[in-house]
């Protein structure tokens, strides 16, 4: 592994912390919407992440085990909280 892909796999961490934080800002923007366009209460998003696959490479050492060296971050998708809404009076 170089250089510029050790950069690719924290820029793409970075990435995906950064559409979190996005999605953390609206839930907390909404958090007191009791009503969308859509008539109903507004529902919390969720960031879904998976890593995105790389190549296998071999240990040095004693046991020459191969193991998966993933490539970075991925946002997978963005969906809605799908929990019961709470009742408060």
């Amino acid at each position: 592994m170089d250089l510029f892909t050790s950069m690719e796999i924290s820029a793409s961490g970075l990435t995906a912390q950064r559409i979190r934080m996005n999605v953390i800002s609206e839930n907390l923007a909404n958090a007191n919407t009791t009503r969308t366009p859509q008539g109903t209460p507004y529902r919390r998003k969720e960031v879904l992440f998976a890593t995105r696959p790389g190549g296998t490479i071999l240990r040095a050492g004693f046991m020459n085990l191969p193991f998966d060296l993933g490539s970075g971050v991925a946002v997978t998708g963005i969906v809605e909280d799908r929990s019961p809404f709470r009742e408060v009076y």
